[in-house]
């Protein structure tokens, strides 16, 4: 079977990394997966920009146009502006592919306005990564609900909303004009859907979404042989952690997302007993400040590409805490279960999927940092129940988050929407 998966990013991102997984796991079973994105670290074998694909060459020209477009799309939403999604149709790539495999469509590359002439072309599987593709604009609408009515006068667009809403805010609000747009779009297209967790599942089927060909919850995958557990005081050696010491792990492509709720972290840590004896190790961007960490030791690294460095990350630590406002199924959680590293986060989206309270981690209540510091310190004080988490988290993942398993979801799914698209093709007939 031959797969052209398209989003954002190749090789960065949670939507990337997932999909690049996949990628590999398609590869391995014999398939022949090739990827579009807008971004792309470095070279790989049928990885392409979107401007290589289309062969718009990397003269500075033609990146000074595609700079303004995005920044004017940005502003203004104007998917329209990219001719190269029309390009992409006409190239090989697209040609040969026997199945279309959507991720995210925004962050200023692609002309969604096509989805119809795509889907009437090609069956298409678009998984989601997070709600935009039923809103206005946001990718995580926190607790406005007007996606299901018609989108209109964002809150997230105006004031104290803008430094949370993701993607960046517009300079006008055009989210009622673009939930139509949206809703046009779907009416007009023939998709199969894909989210990762139950929940997303579920807002997709109260959303413009739900008249979809199918909806299909497919959990993301993970190596397994990668990451798993090792020797914790073996794995603190690395980063120079005191063996004695109460290890807790942060992680984040950015730390000051406001969306991954670092000022909860902070509020929670400084209600923990025995700050002295308490380390946290935070990776990701955009370094903490020293004072909003004083009275704990700690280190911050920036990303880490290797994947065996992140593995012993999480088999440092004790408890790993992601006090997310908002989340779909975070592939930080799946590593951290597959280390058998227990989990404390925030009872919001996709979490309760993964953390089992007092049986993988501890789900605290919604923006408590007294609860969330509860949760820390009910894991961190009992070294029996610590012990059992663990073994329940790495079971758990090889339950639930086997890379080829989710393979397997999606060859069938792509063999299903092969044949509903000859079916609709030929007037119905099999």
């Amino acid at each position: 079977m031959n797969i052209l998966q398209i989003n954002t990013a190749a090789d960065t991102g949670g939507a990337g990394v997932a999909m690049m997984r996949l990628h590999r796991a398609l590869i391995d079973q014999g398939h022949r997966s090739r990827i579009v994105a807008r971004l792309r670290k470095a070279p790989q074998p049928d990885v392409l920009t979107i401007s290589e694909a289309v062969g718009a060459g990397n003269s500075p020209v033609p990146r000074l146009l595609n700079n303004v477009r995005m920044q004017l799309d940005a502003w203004f939403v104007l998917p329209q502006l990219y001719g190269s999604t029309k390009r992409l149709l006409h190239s090989h790539l697209f040609e040969r592919a026997d199945v279309i495999q959507l991720h995210n469509l925004h962050s200023w590359y692609f002309n969604y306005e096509l989805l119809p002439q795509i889907a009437a072309r090609k069956p298409v599987v678009w998984t989601l990564h997070d709600m935009w593709a039923f809103t206005g604009h946001c990718a995580y609408s926190y607790d406005c609900e007007r996606w299901q009515t018609g989108c209109f006068a964002c809150p997230l667009l105006r004031g104290s909303g803008r430094q949370l809403v993701e993607p960046r805010p517009t300079l006008i609000d055009r989210t009622a004009q673009q939930w139509q747009n949206k809703r046009d779009l779907y009416q007009a297209s023939r998709l199969h859907i894909v989210t990762p967790s139950l929940w997303l599942a579920d807002q997709a089927q109260r959303s413009i979404l739900g008249n979809a060909l199918s909806i299909e919850c497919i959990p993301y995958g993970l190596d397994l042989d990668l990451y798993h557990p090792l020797e914790r005081n073996a794995s603190r050696q690395r980063w120079g952690i005191p063996t004695g010491d109460r290890v807790i792990l942060f992680v984040a492509a950015n730390v000051r997302q406001k969306r991954k709720g670092l000022v909860y972290l902070l509020e929670a840590l400084q209600r923990l007993d025995n700050p002295e004896s308490t380390f946290l190790l935070i990776i990701g961007g955009k370094p903490m400040a020293g004072q909003e960490l004083s009275g704990f030791r700690h280190t911050h690294l920036e990303q880490l590409s290797d994947e065996s460095m992140l593995n012993l990350a999480y088999n440092a630590a004790d408890l790993f805490v992601t006090p997310a406002l908002a989340d779909n199924l975070p592939l930080v959680v799946m590593e951290s279960l597959a280390c058998g590293t227990p989990v404390v986060a925030f009872d919001v989206g996709g979490m309760p999927e993964m953390v089992a309270h007092f049986e993988t981690g501890y789900l605290a209540r919604y923006k408590d940092a007294s609860d969330l510091a509860a949760g820390m310190r009910a894991i961190l004080d009992d070294d029996a129940l610590r012990a059992r988490m663990r073994e329940r988290c790495r079971a758990t993942a090889v339950e639930r988050y086997d890379l080829q398993d989710q393979a397997n979801s999606y060859v069938k799914l792509y063999e299903y929407a092969i044949r509903t698209h000859q079916q609709h093709a030929n007037g119905g007939r099999p």
